[in-house]
This record gives C-alpha cells, sequence and structure tokens, in this order.
C-alpha cells in the first residue's frame, strides 16, 4: 500500500492519460537541508492540499497558464491580497500516484510533485524547463519558498531597482522606501514589487504585502528564496512560452491601467517650489510664450505652506498670503489649456489645522495604547499619519480634497506614500504598519480612484504616484522614480527601473527629467534627459535647486528641447495607441529588448529599448558622448531621422550629436501622427498623417490608430471611440495598403478626415497611385525615397495601391 493517503475525488481516475516531463532526479537535485516529506493529500474539485512534514500546501489553477499555491503551518491559509482580481478556476485535476511521486493536471497545468524530499516540479511550457520549488519552507524566524537555480538561469524583477535587470547574486529587500538623491547602484527604491521571472519562462508573484526578502543566490547560489516573517503566504507561479506571454497572464491575474486623460500625454511642468501664484503663472506664461507645447504644472508643498519653518502639511488649503486668488489662476490656466495639479501627503503635522479633527476621531494610525502614532521625528515637524485602512477615515482625507476638486484640479500628486517616514510599532486597525507597509501607497491609490468614480465618475483619474504594490495600476497610477540625483549615474539608472516595472504590470513608470536632488547645472545631462523624456511614458520635468522649465536655458538647449517636444506632440496619436494597447491587451508601453525577441541574453540589456510596437530607442547615457553602440535586433531598421537602413541582428556605431537620440523604426510599421500641438486639449484629429515604412523583404504589416475624446473614462467599454486598421500587402509589382475604422462615436470626432499617407524607403518612383481603384495625383522625394499621397476618408474602409 503506498504510504500517503488520499480522499476520493470524482475527478480521480485509475490511468494517467497524460506525458510529464521529469528532471532528473540525480546529481545535485536535492535542495541542501531539504529534509521536507509529503505526508498526505487531499484531492478537492477545485484544488488539492498537501499536508507536509513542514506545513501545508494548497495548490489551484487562477489562470489558463498559472497556479495558486497557498501555503500554511497549520493548514490555516489567507486571503489574497487586493492585488488580485483573478479567481480561482474549477479545472478536472487528475493525479497519478506512484511510489515517489504525485504527477498533476490541473486544466493546462502539468506539475509533479516529489514526495521525499518534498518538490514540485511544474512545466513551464518552453523547452521542457521547469519550476522547482523545494523545501523547507520553514527557516528559522522566517517562511518562503525555495526555487531550485541552475547556472544559466536569470532572474529579473523585484521592482524598482537602480542595478542590472538580471538581479541573480542579490539579497534584495522587497519593502518600499524613500532614497533621496539615489543614482546607480541603488538596490532598494520606493516601490518594490515581489515579482520575479526567470529564464527558465516562468513568472512569480509572492504575494508578501508585508517586508519581505528576495535571496537570488546570494546566500546560496543554487537557491532563489522569497520569505518573509509571516506563516502564511501565497504564491503564483505563471508559465508560458516567451517573456510576453508571461506578462500577458500576469496582467489577467492584476489587470492593467485605464485609459490616462490625454493630457497627460503631454509636458507636464515640475518644480520645487513655484513659491507663489505670481511664481507659477509667469512659469506657464513664459513656458507658452516662447512656443514650448504644455499641458499642465504640478504645485508642490508651497501651495498650502511658505516651506522650511513653517510647512504647514495636512492643511490641505491654499497659503492665501502667496496664492491670494488660487480659483482665478486655476481658470486663467486652464483657458490656456493648462491643468493644474497639486501634491498631497498622507501626514498631518500635529501644528495642523486638521490635526484636532482628525485626531479626535480616531483617523490615525496608533500606538500600543491606541492613542495617535506621532511622529517626532518627521522632517516636516511632529505629525500623524491617516489610517489609510479605516473606510471612514479614508473617506474624510478625501473629503477635505473635493473642495479643491470642485475648484479645478485636475490630478494629485500623491508623495511620501511608501509611506517616507513608518516607525517601528505604529498599527492600523487592518493590522501593523511592518505587515502593511508595501499596501499603503496601493490602498491611498484605490481610495483616490474609489472616490474619483463616486464623485466625478466622468473624469479620468491622474495620480502620480511614488509608491504602490501589485495591481496598483488598475487605480489609474502614474508613479515617477523617486528623488534621483541630477547625474549621469541618475540618469542611467532610468532604465532598469522604467523597463523592470513595465515587465511587472506597472506601464507608467517614469523619471524627474533633468534629475532632482543635488548636482549642478548641466545643459548637457539636461538636453539627454528630455531625449529620455520624450520616450517615456509619460514627460515631466522636476527638480530641486537647478532650472527644470528649458526657457531658463541657453538658445541652443532651448532649441533642441523645443524641437523634441515638439516631436513629442506628433507622435501622441502613436502613444495613445499605445496606452490602448495597455489597457485592452496588457501590453507595455516601454519594452525591453527580451519581450519582443526570446533571447536570454537579452535579459542583460537594459540601455535599449522598444517605445510601442515600432520604435526603439537607445539613450545617451554617458558624458561627452556622440556616439553609441546599438544592438539591433532581428529585422530591417531604419534610422527614424534620416531614413538610412540596416539590416538588424548585429551591432552598429548610431550618430548621436547634442541635438540626437537615436531611435529607430521597424520596416513594415505604420506610425500615425499630427501636426504639433501647442496642448492636447486642442488636439485636432481631422488631419492624419500616416506614414508607413516600406521595405521590399516585408511582404505583410499592420497596424492600428486608437482615438476618442481623450476624457471619458469608459469610452473603450461603450464603444465611444475610433479604431483604425492599417494593413499593408506588398508583392514584386505592387504594394497594397488598406485603411478602415469602426463606427464609434465620441464628442468633437470628425465625420471625415483628411489622410496623409506617406511611404518611405520605396527604392523608385512609383508608375501610379490609385485611391479605391482611381487614379490619383501623388508627390515622389527621391532624396527621402518617399510617396506622399492625400485623400479623404469618412466612413467607409480605403484601399490604396502603388505600383
Amino acid at each position: 500500500m503506498n504510504p500517503i493517503s488520499t480522499c476520493k475525488s470524482r475527478f480521480l481516475v485509475p490511468l494517467f492519460v497524460f506525458l510529464i516531463s521529469v528532471a532528473p532526479l540525480s546529481g545535485e537535485t536535492t535542495e541542501i537541508g531539504n529534509n521536507v516529506q509529503l505526508l498526505r493529500y487531499y484531492q478537492n474539485p477545485e484544488n488539492i492540499v498537501l499536508k507536509t512534514s513542514d506545513g501545508f500546501l494548497r495548490i489551484q489553477t487562477i489562470a489558463a497558464k498559472s497556479l495558486e499555491i497557498s501555503y500554511a503551518s497549520d493548514s490555516i491559509f489567507i486571503k489574497p491580497s487586493d492585488a488580485l482580481i483573478a479567481k480561482p478556476i474549477v479545472n478536472p485535476i487528475i493525479i497519478r500516484n506512484t511510489t515517489e511521486s504525485l504527477d498533476v493536471r490541473m486544466g493546462n497545468m502539468y506539475f509533479s510533485i516529489k514526495k521525499a524530499p518534498f518538490e514540485i516540479h511544474v512545466s513551464t511550457g518552453s523547452n521542457n524547463e521547469q519550476a522547482i520549488i523545494t523545501g523547507p519552507f520553514s527557516i528559522n524566524e522566517t517562511t518562503g519558498v525555495n526555487f531550485r537555480l541552475d547556472l544559466r538561469d536569470k532572474i529579473l524583477g523585484g521592482g524598482a531597482r537602480a542595478i542590472e535587470m538580471n538581479r541573480r547574486g542579490k539579497r534584495l529587500s522587497l519593502n518600499n522606501e524613500a532614497n533621496w538623491g539615489y543614482e546607480w547602484g541603488a538596490e532598494i527604491l520606493n516601490y518594490s514589487l515581489p515579482i520575479f521571472y526567470s529564464s527558465k519562462k516562468f513568472m512569480v508573484f509572492f504575494d508578501a504585502p508585508q517586508k519581505a526578502v528576495a535571496d537570488i543566490g546570494f546566500t546560496n547560489r543554487n537557491r532563489f528564496r522569497i520569505e518573509s516573517e509571516e506563516k502564511a503566504f501565497n504564491l503564483y507561479l505563471m508559465t508560458g512560452p516567451d517573456y510576453k506571454a508571461l506578462l500577458k497572464e500576469y496582467t489577467t491575474l492584476t489587470g492593467t491601467q485605464p485609459l490616462p486623460p490625454l493630457w497627460a500625454l503631454g509636458n507636464l511642468q515640475s518644480k520645487y517650489g513655484y513659491l507663489s501664484q505670481t511664481h507659477a503663472s509667469n512659469v506657464v506664461d513664459s513656458i507658452i510664450k516662447d512656443k514650448f507645447p504644455l499641458d499642465a504644472i504640478l504645485l508642490d508643498l508651497y501651495w498650502y505652506g511658505k516651506g522650511i519653518g513653517d510647512f504647514r502639511m495636512g492643511n490641505l488649503s491654499w497659503e492665501q498670503s502667496n496664492w491670494p486668488k488660487p480659483t482665478d489662476m486655476i481658470n486663467n490656466f486652464n483657458s490656456k489649456n493648462v491643468n493644474t495639479v497639486l501634491i498631497t501627503q498622507p501626514y498631518i503635522l500635529k501644528s495642523s489645522e486638521n490635526y484636532h479633527e482628525a485626531d479626535s476621531l480616531g483617523f490615525f494610525a496608533t500606538d500600543s495604547a491606541n492613542n495617535s502614532f506621532l511622529i517626532d521625528d518627521f522632517w516636516f515637524g511632529p505629525a500623524s499619519i491617516i489610517d489609510i485602512f479605516d473606510a471612514k477615515a479614508a473617506d474624510w482625507f478625501m473629503q477635505k480634497h473635493k473642495p479643491l476638486i470642485d475648484q479645478g484640479i485636475a490630478g494629485w500628486w500623491s508623495d511620501l506614500g511608501e509611506p517616507e517616514k513608518h516607525p517601528a510599532g505604529i498599527k492600523y486597525k487592518a493590522g501593523s504598519g511592518k505587515n502593511l507597509n508595501n499596501l499603503y501607497g496601493h490602498t491611498w491609490a484605490k481610495t483616490t480612484s474609489s472616490f474619483y468614480r463616486k464623485n466625478y465618475p466622468n473624469q479620468r483619474v491622474f495620480n502620480l504616484i511614488r509608491s504602490g504594490y501589485a495591481g496598483t495600476q488598475r487605480y489609474s497610477t502614474f508613479p515617477r522614480s523617486g528623488d534621483v540625483k541630477r547625474s549621469w549615474a541618475g540618469l542611467k539608472a532610468q532604465l532598469p527601473i522604467m523597463l523592470t516595472m513595465s515587465m511587472s504590470g506597472i506601464p507608467y513608470m517614469h523619471s524627474d527629467v533633468g534629475g532632482y536632488a543635488e548636482g549642478v547645472f548641466n545643459e548637457e545631462l539636461y538636453t539627454r534627459w528630455v531625449q529620455l523624456g520624450v520616450f517615456s511614458p509619460i514627460f515631466r520635468p522636476h527638480g530641486d535647486k537647478h532650472p527644470t522649465e528649458p526657457i531658463y536655458y541657453s538658445e541652443e538647449t532651448r532649441k533642441i528641447v523645443r524641437n523634441l517636444l515638439n516631436l513629442r506632440y506628433e507622435l501622441i496619436p502613436y502613444i495613445y495607441t499605445m496606452a490602448y494597447q495597455q489597457t485592452v491587451h496588457g501590453k507595455p508601453l516601454v519594452r525591453p529588448l527580451m519581450y519582443e525577441q526570446d533571447d536570454d541574453y537579452l535579459l542583460d540589456k537594459y540601455d535599449m529599448y522598444y517605445f510601442g510596437d515600432n520604435l526603439l530607442v537607445a539613450p545617451i547615457l554617458e558624458a561627452g558622448a556622440n556616439s553609441r553602440r546599438v544592438d539591433l535586433p532581428i529585422g530591417t531598421w531604419l534610422d527614424f531621422f534620416t531614413g538610412e537602413e540596416y539590416y538588424g541582428g548585429r551591432t552598429i556605431e548610431a550618430g548621436a550629436p547634442i541635438s540626437k537620440i537615436p531611435v529607430f523604426v521597424k520596416a513594415g510599421s505604420f506610425i500615425p501622427t499630427i501636426k504639433a500641438q501647442t496642448s492636447l486639449p486642442l488636439i485636432q484629429t481631422d488631419n492624419l498623417t500616416i506614414t508607413f515604412y516600406y521595405h521590399n523583404d516585408v511582404t505583410q504589416a499592420s497596424g492600428e490608430l486608437y482615438l476618442d475624446d481623450g476624457k471619458s473614462p469608459d469610452a473603450i467599454k461603450k464603444g465611444n471611440y475610433q479604431l483604425f486598421s492599417f494593413s499593408a500587402q506588398n508583392s514584386d509589382k505592387e504594394l497594397s495598403i488598406d485603411i478602415s475604422h469602426n463606427d464609434g462615436v465620441y464628442l468633437l470626432r470628425p465625420g471625415r478626415r483628411e489622410i496623409e499617407l506617406l511611404v518611405k524607403n520605396l527604392p523608385g518612383r512609383p508608375e501610379n497611385v490609385r485611391v479605391d481603384g482611381k487614379g490619383v495625383e501623388f508627390r515622389y522625394i527621391p532624396k527621402d525615397k518617399q510617396v506622399q499621397v492625400k485623400f479623404t476618408m469618412g466612413s467607409a474602409p480605403v484601399n490604396i495601391k502603388i505600383k
């Protein structure tokens, strides 16, 4: 008789009807110290429960290619955190019980459970690779999970870190912590995430809102362990053929981000800080006068106080002596299509006019005596922090913001949400500060989003945050990468931060363009940072002592920055379509090379990236550089600015004078653009330019363009949008392009559009061009190898043939 007993199940069958590849059990496969044994298993309709000599595990499917593996030392499993939107799926469970293992099939998931020593081998779906989970789960005072590491394994993830993308060999604290003036080499920052990819094509989400640690081959080079001091955890293991599929699976679990307000993709001017109404108004007027596009101004803490010695944090009302007529100012900005965003923090100073009320209502986090926890050594002054986990306290806090929203404030800059100062012993109604640390910013973002849905259901949310958790993207958040040092090392740090977060379902991570802290006035660094920012999800200059506004730089720098900003505004249809693809399909806006080309060596590449489907960006990250090496992915590429053609799969030296950032467009791409606008509320889409990048090797190509009113939260759900589809068929004699769109209606949607079709990289002048079968005039520019065709498009599809 088998020593492992089981309960009966209607899904248990006598014959095993599938095959599972199990890693060889010879050689160095037994984890050192793994004496855990499987004692018993229980099969239920929706899951299996394993009793081991080191606690209990429950395994069930949570998505098509994902397992939820829950651990508890005492069989009392905990609920998932708010990060999850997916629910367990009931799939038929087939188990083959042998002397050495349980071989299990749950829906599309296959795994084998070795009985002694206890291990779980999960097939990843990629070249017979496996994720191998080993015991022990409990080590000293910690509880966690171990994954076996082979010599060639690479691990990406852990959230925002200013280090190499491959985190193997690191021991990382999974804790949100502020890091002022950081630069390259900073291993802990404001937004950590317990999310990791393995080069074996599996992804791990260790749902641990409490402080945790990821030991990625640091203590033991053959082991990757994630652990915390809690006695139970939920782990989500996703599998797939490549990194793109893994991220798609992950977004099934935690969701995607709603569409941003269109203006959020423009130039968002920020500074620490604008000291008064006059100061802010002068800056806005000067930027517009100097012909820089502008969509928002962000006001730091001077809007409610006077700075050091008189912060007034928590008042949540205008400091009247310096901001005497804020409503008039906001209305004036709105008349110029410039939105106003205010900073806010979850701390209320004891000297604030709101402290007594919140204290008397019990709305602050508390100490061991259940009194409001007063943080005496808070940099801004003695303060307490709102208990954001208490629904009544959270609503009270948001109600204090409502008069400002009604006044015309377009969005919020939610700062210090790590929380920045979070003493030991602090408690919330939902639990200890230690256990809730990483959920504070997440819950604050959820509170803000819910408040808008209830009170302002027709307004998209803009929430500039600094910290959060897995799933925070669902609440319309636009995280900044923290108080980075104004240095080349600070600039370099932004690439792995942005790309790792993007691959972790956080699509709008971006930096303070120009750098925030310390440093010196440096026009070259500023220009190179602007170049990176233009090809980032969000463009937002911000800094402390030195100018963040282009108007204070030399004429040469102003000209370069003006051209760059105009380029971003021209690309808004392309960027907004990227936002749509993220919301609907979970595709990141910026993508590491490994996302598009499944080669493991690319996991180490962080200094260049895809911007959407079609553009490859290679920022300049070193002082004095006027060129850089670019590893072109497989395919044919064109210099976005000069049209020069390159074959991929090789390294080139790309020229990069101070006015140029190396950008390449993939042959076969459709890039939609408009004429540069002064601000996005004025966006005109009745005139569109569609550029197709031709190459004879590309026989078929496709693309799309998403347009709506830029405001409505439910535009996609209600069908109030237009989605254009582009396709190209290329034969030896003719290029055929089809353009069509749905009939979605939205406010101010043009009934007809004037379309300019540009076909670049054509080897010679065409014989003729036909639009819907009729010959039309066209223009051919030999030096650009470009054909220009203009036509009017209504509701009917249009076909263009170039022969």
